[in-house]
């Protein structure tokens, strides 16, 4: 029951901490520049040279 009740506090504790350090990095830039449309992505990564990451999301 006690080892129950620290692992709780411990638990409690660490997203009490982890908090304020989500919310001050809400406004960050993003390291991954999204593109609306195929095309666009296509002559950005000619034009630039890097690589493309397709996402293929299908909400269910």
């Amino acid at each position: 029951m006690l080892r129950c009740v620290l692992s709780f506090l411990v638990a409690l504790t660490a997203i009490l901490l982890a908090k304020p350090l989500i919310a001050d990095s809400k406004d960050t830039v993003s390291a991954i520049s999204w593109e609306k449309t195929f095309e666009d992505t296509i002559t950005k990564a000619k034009t630039t040279g890097k690589p493309i990451l397709l996402d293929f999301f299908i909400p269910t």
